[in-house]
């Protein structure tokens, strides 16, 4: 069957399946089973766990700790006296633990597909030789006619054959919020997939009404198949923050190896050592260019993250983009259920005489439970109380049941004795009930529908003639009120019980207007502005109309005519970028065509969603956010963050925790990565006038023990003060300024280190004067720990855990030098002279530090 079904004519549509009205044959469906396959979605083949386990040990870094093991082990088989093997475990235990936390994250592979599998209805009532049937839905062959009715879930796309009162929802399709009213008449062949009312669609479900339909496509062949392969074809490349942090150890990787050849070379030409002690020079100087801490610091520090954004509702389920979603420039994001409450609520009832304000803070509706327009709201009405207590029904119906009880409306002494239904055709409902002060006709509809058979009206707590006046005040209103994006009933009856249906809704009394709306949240419009105080920029899509989506977008502050998805075709990418800020009426391939169009422009896009339709573009989105509450798993598998309260404002929260901990994260790389290259300049220094300052076990111990814990602390820094009131941050995490900082800072405490080991050699011996430079490379973390905090202008007590955390990389030092343990890393006690020493070089590196920090300030800007 082609596509278009929708624009062809019942008898085309049977005729092109080569089926009737009554069904198939048993045998013919299962002929056509065998054609078409099951009804179902493809799955996509998963990533074996050998391979997940390959991407983990791949990593430069990780390349580089293994060899420095090897190597480790190689000294320790030349020289046993070395005996480096625990050096050697001790590494590799690192990279282990690292590429299992890495696995574990991988591991949860995409379930889109699985979830999109499940949205199928397990059975369904399918005409199989002319009678009505139960099957399993995965059954389900192009050409059978199924039977649906309220609370049933479309189990394929199909062409309607039969509509009664039939209203669906398809919100997590084509995004759109209000029930679809469906007919059988056909439709023109460019209709948006939204206002297809002839068709129904997988994975949508029937609010009200019943009906049958001809299945005309089937598992992968269905729209929802179609967005299927959509999420299979996006590509989910690196984020930049993965790709800099590949790009930092692959630079590492090339300064090692060069670093490695020139020692080497140096050494066994100019220095005139040995073989093995040139390798093992070399090994330590490999060893103190890696920071071994570096891949299990950041696992940790962004898994402190996800834990930090779950207490803001934020639910993170890849961990890179906790440093990415910081980064945010634009966020696209959805309407209803996010910008707005997620349902239909009462706002304002326009009676003939007044304006009633229903729903919020302001309401003034209580005590209203005698006017006539709140009494034909609750009664001609047919939601009603589920077995929770909660009410279900059409959403606009439990809107105005929900306002008429808040006002005082009671039901309970009325009872009904007709009902007249609501048709798309007569679009206008009608009830006879009895109850106080006798029978009563009580109709609902559209206001023009409804205002032609009314001839009185109810005002001033009496009945008049309705006028000409009255009626183009009347048509005013519905037409402002349309304008501002409420969806409009009339409410109308009178007394007494007619003979027959037509004399019901004749001669009616006009009670009033029942405006209706989903309001946008409460703190919609405070996140908004807090967007725009971060710089950036918030785009709405939406699958409601355009006058919808602009009078939201006008109540939140976001200003600007909305752009149809029709209009939206039209566009380049340099349109979407300048105009964007509301776009309605859109598909998912819209979607995606908007997130290229800001992804083409180097813009680091969020992306916000909740249905089937938005998976695609949730996956393709630098950071994907679905919705948990009335998301679908679909989505919910396809998204890097869940909100768990589908709220705009828990998004920019999401951001600030973002800038915070990318924040942290340049703090404690640039804590380690200048303790390292002071290490390297130490080493490197001193290899060429023929000594080795440093073993590679202690570099280890500085770098595992000593550093890894005030980096983590760095990581659980509090905010600065004006984190949101700043621009998005653009460039490298590791730019000039934190490079020339490195650097500066680096080769002063190098300096003051290597001040330190020969003037201890020359004093006390090569024992001590080793001690001596491993203790004061531990006790010039204070100096990094002290700049680093200066520079942000953060108070130096902000963080107790850093505290706790230099605290204990003190004691843990103390320890090793005076105790027994001292022996397995070659340290030995030292006296009153040797921490002069050592303290006199931190007295003279504080000023210095700060002096370098202010220099590249001035000359490089902010880091």
């Amino acid at each position: 069957m082609e596509k278009t079904p929708h624009a062809e004519s019942v008898a085309a549509v049977l005729a092109a399946l080569e089926t009737t009205a009554d069904g198939l044959s048993t045998d013919e469906a299962a002929a056509r089973a065998q054609q078409h396959g099951p009804n179902r979605l493809q799955e996509q083949p998963g990533v074996p766990a050998w391979e997940l386990v390959l991407d983990e040990v791949r990593n430069p870094l990780v390349l580089i700790l293994l060899g420095a093991a090897v190597a480790l082990g190689i000294v320790s088989l030349l020289d046993p006296a070395e005996n480096l093997w625990g050096d050697a475990g001790l590494i590799v235990a690192i990279v282990v633990l690292n590429a299992a936390l890495g696995f574990i994250q991988n591991l949860r592979a995409q379930r889109g597909i699985e979830a999109l599998q499940r949205l199928a209805s397990p059975e369904v009532e399918v005409l199989r030789d002319g009678s009505p049937q139960t099957r399993p839905a995965h059954e389900l062959v192009p050409g059978d006619v199924v039977l649906v009715e309220e609370g049933d879930r479309i189990a394929a796309d199909g062409r309607l054959l039969r509509a009664l009162d039939l209203r669906t929802d398809e919100a997590s399709i084509t995004g759109e919020s209000m029930p679809v009213e469906k007919a059988t008449q056909p439709v023109a062949p460019e209709t948006p997939l939204a206002e297809r009312r002839d068709m129904v669609y997988l994975g949508s479900s029937v609010l009200a009404g019943r009906g049958r339909y001809v299945v005309t496509a089937i598992g992968m062949q269905t729209e929802v198949g179609a967005i299927a392969q959509a999420v299979q074809g996006v590509e989910e490349g690196p984020t930049p923050f993965q790709r800099e942090v590949a790009g930092l150890a692959r630079r590492i990787t090339v300064a090692i190896g060069l670093l490695i050849v020139l020692i080497a070379i140096l050494q066994l030409t100019l220095g005139g050592q040995g073989l093995l002690e040139t390798f093992v020079t070399a090994v330590a100087l490999a060893v103190a260019a890696i920071p071994e801490g570096l891949p299990v610091v950041m696992t940790l520090a962004l898994a402190f993250g996800t834990r930090r954004m779950l207490e803001r509702r934020s639910l993170i389920r890849s961990l890179p983009v906790v440093e990415i979603v910081g980064s945010a420039q634009v966020i696209c994001t959805d309407k209803t259920g996010t910008i707005t409450e997620g349902r239909m609520s009462l706002r304002r009832l326009e009676l003939p005489d007044r304006s009633v304000e229903m729903g919020g803070a302001d309401s003034d509706a209580a005590g209203l439970g005698d006017e006539p327009a709140l009494l034909a709201a609750a009664l001609c009405n047919n939601a009603h109380h589920a077995a929770d207590g909660s009410l279900a029904g059409d959403p606009t119906e439990v809107a105005l049941l929900v306002g008429a009880l808040m006002a005082g409306v009671d039901r309970d002494p009325w009872q009904r004795l007709e009902e007249i239904p609501f048709s798309s055709a007569r679009k206008r409902m009608s009830v006879v009930v009895d109850g106080p002060g006798g029978r009563r006709v009580l109709t609902k509809g559209a206001p023009e529908v409804v205002l032609d058979r009314c001839t009185r009206v109810h005002a001033h707590g009496g009945v008049r003639p309705l006028g000409p006046e009255d009626r183009d005040r009347i048509r005013e209103t519905n037409d402002r009120l349309a304008a501002d994006a409420y969806r409009v009933l009339a409410l109308a009856g009178k007394p007494g019980d007619p003979d027959d249906r037509e004399a019901a809704e004749r001669d009616l009394v006009f009670y009033g207007l029942a405006a209706l709306a989903d309001p946008p949240r409460e703190a919609a419009g405070p996140a908004l502005r807090a967007t725009r105080d971060a710089g950036i920029r918030v785009v709405m899509i939406t699958g409601d109309n355009a006058g919808t989506a602009a009078a939201i977008g006008r109540d939140i502050g976001l200003g600007g005519e909305a752009v149809s998805g029709s209009q939206l075709e039209e566009l380049d990418d340099d349109e979407i970028v300048a105009h964007g800020a509301i776009f309605a009426r859109v598909e998912p391939r819209h979607k995606l065509r908007i997130l290229e169009a800001f992804r083409r422009h180097d813009t680091v896009v969020i992306m916000t969603g909740d249905g089937v339709n938005d998976a695609p573009a949730l996956k393709g989105a630098d950071v994907g956010i679905a919705m948990g509450v009335r998301g679908t798993e679909v989505a919910r598998d396809a998204s890097d963050i869940v909100l768990l309260d589908d709220n705009f404002a828990t998004i920019v929260a999401a951001v600030e925790e973002g800038r915070r901990i990318a924040g942290n994260i340049r703090k404690f790389l640039n804590y380690l990565l200048t303790g390292n290259l002071a290490e390297v300049l130490v080493v490197l220094v001193a290899s060429l006038v023929g000594y080795l300052p440093i073993t590679a076990v202690q570099i280890l111990w500085v770098n595992l023990v000593t550093d890894s814990g005030p980096a983590l602390a760095l990581a659980v820094d509090p905010a600065p003060p004006g984190i949101m009131r700043e621009p998005p941050r653009r460039g490298p995490i590791i730019g000039r300024a934190m490079l020339a900082l490195v650097g500066g800072v680096g080769a002063l405490i190098a300096a003051i280190v290597l001040t330190t080991f020969f003037v201890g050699n020359a004093l006390y011996g090569i024992e001590t004067a080793r001690t001596m430079t491993f203790t004061a490379l531990v006790i010039q973390e204070y100096l990094r720990l002290v700049v680093i905090r200066l520079h942000e202008h953060a108070p130096l007590l902000a963080n107790r855990w850093l505290l706790l955390a230099v605290a204990v990389s003190l004691g843990l030092q103390l320890l090793l030098v005076y105790s027994p343990l001292g022996g397995l890393f070659g340290a030995v006690p030292l006296g009153l002279g040797a921490w002069g020493i050592i303290a006199a070089g931190l007295a003279v590196g504080l000023p210095a530090a700060l002096g370098i920090t202010a220099l590249v300030r001035r000359w490089f800007g902010p880091l």
